[in-house]
Formats: structure tokens, sequence, C-alpha cells
């Protein structure tokens, strides 16, 4: 019963978790709405989301150790946090997601023209976001999707380190983060869920979650370039 209890608790924390995200999301993608409601300034609204960025993320980070307290068969997080390989590895990681998503969208038919409706809706967002929205899109989104998605999701399923769930995990894995950039299940949610499976793949390869929120962070800022 105990494990039930803490199983489902950590559910709720990781639904909480992505609620939270999702609020300090409105910061960024609609900062003029926030303005002109609240009658505030552009740096203050901006020194509201920073604010309200790291501490959201500081609490989800807390939890996500706390529950490695509880269990970490897979030994994540373990000290020294800087290593070379691990480095590598999420060098890699942006290779991989260039290459997959480069060839994938080659096989499906995708070009410029052809954009999921995640990607059109962000489209729409940029415009009037302003300068709130490259830090949100390069910066705060993949640490946040990192905490929730890899480092929370491991904590409460496939936690056993065996082969089998190694490999179950990084595809069930990569569907959740298919899914949640496209819920309505078009051919785009094959490509989020192969750059979904290739995060979770350096996440258990490195056993750190600063390396998949590098690989995430840096293939996010190739999309400015």
């Amino acid at each position: 019963m105990k494990k039930l209890f803490y199983f489902l608790g950590n559910i709720a924390a990781s639904v909480i978790a992505f609620g939270l995200y999702a609020v300090v999301q409105q910061l960024y993608f609609y900062p003029q709405m926030i303005i002109r409601k609240t009658h505030i300034s552009s740096n203050m609204m901006l020194c509201l989301a920073v604010l309200l960025s790291l501490t959201v993320l500081l609490a989800e980070f807390y939890v996500y150790r706390y529950q490695l307290k509880k269990q970490n068969d897979w030994h994540f997080d373990q000290r020294p946090h800087f290593s070379s390989r691990k480095l590598g590895t999420a060098i890699l990681g942006v290779f991989m997601l260039l290459l997959a998503s480069f060839t994938l969208q080659l096989a499906l038919g995708i070009n410029a023209k052809t954009t999921s409706a995640n990607q059109a809706e962000l489209n729409q967002i940029a415009k009037q976001a302003g300068i709130f929205y490259a830090p949100m899109i390069t910066l705060i989104a993949p640490m946040f999707e990192e905490i929730i998605f890899r480092g929370m999701f491991f904590n409460i399923f496939f936690t056993h380190n065996t082969s089998s769930n190694k490999w179950l995990g990084i595809i069930a894995n990569g569907f959740l983060f298919g899914y949640a950039h496209d819920p309505g299940l078009t051919k785009f949610v094959l490509i989020y869920w192969t750059l979904g499976c290739i995060l979770a793949w350096v996440y258990l390869k490195t056993r750190d979650l600063r390396y998949s929120m590098i690989s995430h962070i840096l293939f996010n800022s190739l999309g400015f370039l």
C-alpha cells in the first residue's frame, strides 16, 4: 500500500510540475497581454518571468532529486557531474537529433510549407511574444521538459535498471514526448517521438539530466540560426 501511495504521489507531482510549466509558458508567450492587464512595465514583466522560471525550475529539480533519494536503481545524478565522455554523448545526441529530424522530414514529405499544428501555433506566438519567445524555446522549455519528461518519467516508470526497461522506457518516453507535442497524432508525431527517444537515450547513457538538457537546448537553439 505504501508503494502504491508513493507511485500515485509521484504521478501527481509530475502532473503538477507540467501544470506549473504551462503557467510559466504564459509569461513568455503572452507577455503583452499580461502587461496590458496588470499595467506593469516590460522590464518588470521580464523580471517576473525570470524569477518565476527559476523558482519553479529549482522546485521541480528538488522534487526530482527527492524522488531519486527514495529509489535510484539507475544511479542517476551521481558525482562528479562533469565528464568529457558524457559531454561527448550530449553532443552526439545533438547530431542524432538533427539527422533524425532531417531524415524523417524528407521521408514524410515535409517541407518548409508544411508544419505541425504545434509548430504553427508557436509561429503565431512568436509574432506577439517578441524578445520573450527565444529564451523560452531555447532555454526554459528544454530544462522544464527534461525534468518532467525524462527525469520524473523514469522516476515513476521503468524504475529498475534492466535492458528491457531501458529500451521499452526509451520507446514509451519518446511516445509520451511526441504525444505532448502532437496530440492529434498526425505524421509529425513520428518526428517528435524519435526526438524524444534520442533525448531519453542521452539521459540513460549519461545517467545525468544535465546532459539531455544540453542536447535539447543546443538542438532548439540551432533552429534560430
